[in-house]
């Protein structure tokens, strides 16, 4: 169900990435972020049969430091996308640590996170203003590989 993204998955995922379900809590794409991310092997698709799919896009900050750039999931799939992502993750990618940021407000996939062991490392306030021009505050958030269970 989880498969790393292939150059011909790039529009599916620009898609996801940019959906108006999306653009409350991840904001759009750099140029060229998801071709890095696709030919760096850190791009991701989560494929449910018969259900829409989602993605994640992943970054190296330094050598097995890894940061969450962007993931979106259908409904009723976070916690099987994301256990199959961090399984992913701290497996054969071999990362230490990761780490990303999440709206304030975004509950859902805050308590997903925190059920998944992550802890709360900070707060950013007003640091993301939405399409609809409203500032958000985010929460930092971390997992080390010795903290995870699958």
């Amino acid at each position: 169900m989880l498969r790393q993204a292939r150059p011909s998955d790039l529009p599916l995922i620009d898609a996801l990435w940019r959906a108006p379900e999306n653009a409350c809590w991840i904001e759009p794409p750099e140029d060229g972020e998801i071709e890095e991310a696709i030919d760096a092997g850190l791009a991701f698709l989560w494929e449910p049969q018969g259900q829409p799919p989602g993605f994640a896009v992943l970054m190296t900050w330094v050598p097995r430091v890894m940061g969450l750039s962007a993931i979106a999931c259908p409904p009723g799939q976070g916690t099987p996308f994301f256990r199959a992502l961090l399984t992913h993750v701290f497996g054969p990618l071999g990362a230490h640590r990761i780490g990303f940021d999440v709206t304030a407000d975004n509950a859902r996939a805050i308590r997903l996170y925190e059920n998944f062991g992550f802890t709360r490392e900070g707060n950013i306030r007003e640091c993301w203003q939405r399409p609809a021009g409203d500032w958000a505050d985010c929460y930092l958030y971390g997992l080390l590989a010795k903290e995870w269970t699958p």
